[in-house]
């Protein structure tokens, strides 16, 4: 008889229920998923039971061996004819269709329940039957395995389905749809519990052998087949160890991978990675595969799996002679006899560029099933370009299973065997990395630095000492054995961002099943467009006509985002037919149609892994795209424009050859600041625009923007909630959104401009480039590789400020030092001073400004802060350093600092700004805490009842290498811009800004810092607006500090 579908449908309708009662804690489920194993354990292990069928009925996602060529809109054709509907049950069954309805297994379930079928007892499905039925569909299909392929026969799917759905009560014909649809939703099993509940070894046999039928296989194999499938805990882990020694790869079932984490971080990856050897290895962009040789099969002794478990052998046989050459296959110095399994990455080679081409290459030589896919739109395989395999691991090597070697043995082995081959064969690129040493995470900033610049995915960390799979190892960490993953969009502020538009949604009902907490949800993924007439638009008020390049659904965004967009676009939505306001055209094909047109498109921040062109596509776009934020006011002119955004990916993508030395220590920089961020920060984009404006003294308020708080991919260093102090507060009239648990925040910008044909010349647009995408023509920094020992002598050293120029007070954290001094080499006084590069005169605003007194140096108005005691806890425990950073703050607001800022920094004064300086000793305090520290307190100092401060302002951090420079503060060279700017090209490393803003919006880009004080009340605070506080990585801020053009007209400020 077999196992009753029915069984099964039980199981996953519990668990459903649990979602309609919003009983949603895992141990609930896990509970019914007990109860039901215990139930069921006799039929479960009778002899007539086909677990693999069983198996597969659980878990369908799992077999992407069987391809079944149906989608919800030729299944539900096929539904209709099994059950022969008519017309008005078809349009019932159509439901599916309409946004905001069921998903199409729901509407099966309400059609048929209208006339019941009569389900006999000695009838009933068994999962034996629909598991025969399926293998039979899906033998049909081309893309479906070798396998399963083999079994073809003449088979009327019609034929096949109608005898289940027949015999099929209305509940059990859901779950027979939305098995063949691969998706329970909106149930998903636990797979680890599931499968553990079923046998205690299943989920390890599933990484040694990764298929249900591999798996069952070992487990009737000796000694397991003695083994009881849920034996004590305390003999279960004897059994463990006696299995392990038992546990052979085979060649032919594809082994599974090792879990990995993602480091957040260099300073995550570090703690993570601490006291441990490890191999960091280049993270390739290419296609996985897992080669199997059997040498003793004669026929097809080379198998390629791809990284879902399907046979790919036949897609890729033409790297199968590379892989002979590669292995020695055949020749003499094969170090193997019988069988081998390695892993690998393929990938494509051009002999002209002398390097591996881009991720896309790859389509023209890989087909899918015969047919090469998506590329009408690519350039056809030129003779320079290959194929190229580069392998990274090895597992088997005939007896000896390597699994159980340490990955530093299974590298030396995989030398061994693989013979390099220029352009065809490699092994991956590593270097060793002690993290039980001083210096390992300053090694590891500085390689991962050197793969962003060289346009590098990122590094895989794996422990030297480790096994493949932690199983072979007792007793040991749940970090034991796992892969260490670290890209750039994995840390926050650092992916590809780009601000684009959403013109457009559809519905997908399978993504609404999965979604039922969200109520009145009509979208389910939404449209991403850019301007093609972006010029016309701003400069005549032509129709806008927009481009429809990519398509973002549930999984690349938070859901509060997406139920904001639900919320929000229900009030600007329009149907696509008769709609006129603008012009929308599709970028490929494949991409699905909109339901609805926005009337106003919104404007999103979306962050992607770099840039890749899609399949069938003529353009690049984000890779893996994700949206961060709603910038609600925002006018699709703000947002990149089509053109721009093929001119950030040609920047993303391209090595910046001449300049790689600058840009890594530009990325070094960068990476520092979110290792000592103790809060949670909010990734800033620059919105593009084709207008060039200058930079001023001021800051100007851009758009507003929805911050995603607590994104899958993780966005953020620690929760959110960790800083909210009050979340239920109701008197804090300023709380945003972001103070509630959980929540993203929703800031709308207060300004009414935006960009008109009059603000434009229609000649000589540029592109502003965007701070956040990888843009290597913004970086212009030298290589200060200082010494971390010359830098503290150099800080040793203190020399009085010049008597002969009043100054405000230099605060700094040091013992021992005067509060007006600032520090220098002193074996170094003999250095000539800084003496730039003169340059011709700039025209300056023609602004009329008051008449001021002769200017002096800013190095003689503006505070100095140095800190010098940090603290691996609270970063402001030091007393001594808290005070001086109170004095440092004091002096920001005092009236002599004020008084004195108009003689150095007269438009900047004008403004009601004021500038400080704080010196960066990277050994005594990382630059992320720092700037969380001065960050923390000048939110307070501004928040109080009587704040002095500005209310704008900037504080810039420079290495305290600076002063080795023999820096004479008096000298009025420093009030010229391009001393700064000679300056700032070794020594910048970031920007502070503030400025009293009813949004929260800067110009420019970073990270915006949100101290956690800022949520809720405090007593003495005022209720004035919170402060805006903005990081930005801009070296062209420091140019501000210098508002002259030359020293012949120091009484005429210049712009910057």
């Amino acid at each position: 008889m077999g196992f009753k579908f029915s069984f099964l449908c039980d199981l996953l309708s519990s668990l459903e229920d649990n979602r309609i009662a919003k009983v949603t804690a895992t141990d609930k489920d896990t509970r019914l998923i007990g109860q039901w194993f215990s139930r069921h354990e006799r039929h479960i292990y009778h002899p007539e039971t086909d677990r693999l069928a069983l198996l597969s009925c659980m878990f369908p996602e799992r077999r992407p061996d069987r391809v079944y060529w149906l989608q919800a809109t030729s299944l539900a054709r096929v539904i209709g004819r099994c059950l022969g509907l008519g017309s008005s049950r078809l349009s019932d069954m159509d439901q599916w269709r309409e946004p905001g309805g069921p998903d199409l297994g729901q509407c099966v379930e309400n059609v048929m329940r209208q006339a019941e079928n009569r389900i006999c007892a000695d009838r009933a499905v068994s999962v034996e039957e629909i598991d025969q039925a399926l293998d039979m569909i899906a033998s049909r299909c081309r893309f479906s395995g070798p396998r399963v392929r083999r079994q073809q026969t003449a088979v009327d799917v019609e034929s096949s389905l109608a005898t289940l759905y027949r015999r099929l009560s209305s509940r059990d014909a859901k779950w027979l749809t939305r098995m063949i649809l691969k998706s329970y939703s909106p149930v998903a099993l636990p797979e680890k519990y599931t499968l553990g509940r079923f046998h205690f070894l299943l989920p390890h046999l599933l990484q040694f052998q990764n298929t249900f039928e591999g798996a069952l296989d070992m487990l009737s194999s000796e000694p397991m087949d003695k083994f009881p499938p849920r034996p004590d805990p305390k003999l279960a882990a004897s059994l463990c160890s006696i299995a392990v020694d038992c546990l052979r790869p085979r060649p032919g079932i594809k082994i599974g991978r090792p879990e990995y984490f993602k480091a957040r971080s260099i300073k995550h990856c570090h703690q993570m990675a601490k006291g441990r050897r490890m191999s960091i290895e280049r993270k390739y962009d290419g296609e996985y595969c897992q080669i199997h040789v059997d040498l003793t099969n004669k026929q097809a002794p080379i198998q390629i799996f791809s990284k879902s478990g399907k046979d790919s052998t036949a897609d890729r046989s033409v790297v199968v002679p590379v892989l002979k050459d590669s292995l020695r296959i055949g020749m003499e110095g094969c170090k193997f006899t019988k069988h081998c399994i390695l892993e690998g990455e393929l990938l494509v080679w051009s002999d002209k560029l002398g390097g591996i081409a881009d991720f896309h290459k790859l389509r023209k030589f890989l087909p899918r099933a015969g047919t090469f896919i998506g590329i009408d739109h690519d350039s056809p395989p030129q003779p320079y370009e290959h194929l190229m395999v580069v392998f990274f691991d090895i597992l088997l090597l005939d007896d000896d299973v390597c699994l159980r070697a340490p990955h530093r043995q299974r590298r030396l082995l995989l030398q061994e065997v693989v013979r390099k081959i220029s352009g065809c064969a490699d092994i991956a690129e590593q270097e060793i990395l002690d993290f039980d040493r001083a210096e390992s995470q300053y090694r590891l900033e500085a390689s991962f630095a050197k793969a962003i610049a060289h346009r590098w995915e990122g590094y895989v960390l794996k422990a030297s000492d480790e096994p493949y799979f932690p199983i072979y190892a007792a007793g040991v960490s749940n970090s034991f054995g796992r892969w260490i993953k670290l890209k750039k969009d994995y840390i926050p502020g650092l992916g590809d961002t780009v601000d684009l538009v959403l013109v457009g949604a559809g519905y997908n009902a399978q993504d609404g099943a999965a979604l039922t907490s969200l109520k009145h949800l009509r979208w389910t993924h939404f449209l991403v467009g850019c301007l093609l007439n972006k010029d016309a638009v701003l400069n005549c008020e032509a129709r806008p006509h927009y481009r429809v390049v990519d398509v973002v659904n549930r999984h690349c965004m938070h859901w509060k985002l997406l139920e904001l967009l639900n919320q929000l676009g229900e009030f600007h939505s329009s149907s696509p037919e008769g709609f006129e306001g603008f012009e929308v055209e599709y970028g490929r094909a494949g991409l699905p149609a909109a339901a609805v047109i926005f009337k106003k498109p919104f404007v999103v921040e979306m962050m992607g892994s770099g840039f890749e062109k899609p399949s069938g596509a003529r353009y690049f776009t984000l890779r893996f795209p994700r949206i961060l934020k709603v910038h609600i006011e925002r006018s699709s002119e703000d947002a990149a424009s089509f053109r721009e955004l093929q001119l950030l990916a040609e920047d993303a993508r391209s090595v910046p050859v001449d300049e790689l030395s600058q840009e890594e220590e530009q990325w070094r920089k960068r990476l520092k600041v979110g290792n000592g961020l103790k809060e949670y920060i909010v990734r800033r984009s620059r919105s593009l625009s084709t207008e060039s404006r200058s930079s001023t003294g001021s800051d100007i308020p851009g758009g507003s923007d929805t911050t995603m708080g607590n994104h899958e991919d993780g966005l953020q260093l620690l929760p959110a909630q960790k800083w909210v102090e009050n979340p239920s507060s109701k008197t804090n009239p300023h709380q945003t959104l972001d103070s509630i648990e959980g929540t993203p925040a929703v800031y709308v910008d207060e300004s009414r401009q935006s960009p008109r044909a009059s603000d434009k010349s229609c000649d000589g647009q540029v592109l502003v480039e965007t701070q956040n995408s990888s843009n290597h023509r913004r970086f212009r920094h030298k290589d200060p590789r200082i010494d971390d020992q010359n830098n503290d002598h150099a800080l040793k050293a203190a020399v009085q400020t010049s008597q002969d120029n009043p100054s405000p007070a230099v605060a700094s954290g040091a013992r021992g030092t005067s509060q007006n001094s600032v520090y220098r080499d002193e074996t170094r006084a003999n250095d000539k001073p800084v003496n730039p590069t003169q340059t011709k005169t700039l025209p300056s605003l023609e602004k009329p400004y008051e008449q001021i007194d002769t200017p002096i140096s800013p190095l003689t108005t503006i505070p100095v802060y140095m800190s010098g005691s940090p603290s691996e806890g609270d970063i402001s425990s030091d007393p001594q350093d808290s005070s001086s950073l109170s004095q440092f703050l004091q002096a920001l607001g005092s009236d002599e600092t004020k008084s004195l800022f108009k003689r150095s920094n007269p438009q900047a004064a004008s403004q009601d700004a004021v500038f400080g300086i704080a010196l960066v000793n990277p050994g005594e305090l990382p630059l992320g805490q720092l700037i969380h520290k001065i960050a923390e307190g000048l939110s307070r100092a501004l928040r109080v009842q009587k704040s002095t401060l500005p209310s704008s302002g900037r504080i810039f951090f420079l290495d305290a290498v600076i002063l080795r420079e023999n820096i004479k503060p008096e000298d009025p060279e420093f009030c010229l811009r391009q001393t700064w700017r000679a300056l700032g090209m070794k020594h910048y490393y970031a920007c502070l800004r503030w400025k009293y803003t009813k949004s929260r919006d800067h110009e420019g880009a970073g990270l915006e810092i949100r101290p956690a004080h800022q949520s809720g009340n405090r007593r003495g605070v005022s209720d004035r607006p919170s402060p805006s506080l903005l990081v930005s990585f801009d070296n062209g801020e420091i140019l501000a500090l210098g508002e002259y053009t030359s020293l012949d007209g120091l009484t005429d400020p210049t712009t910057l």
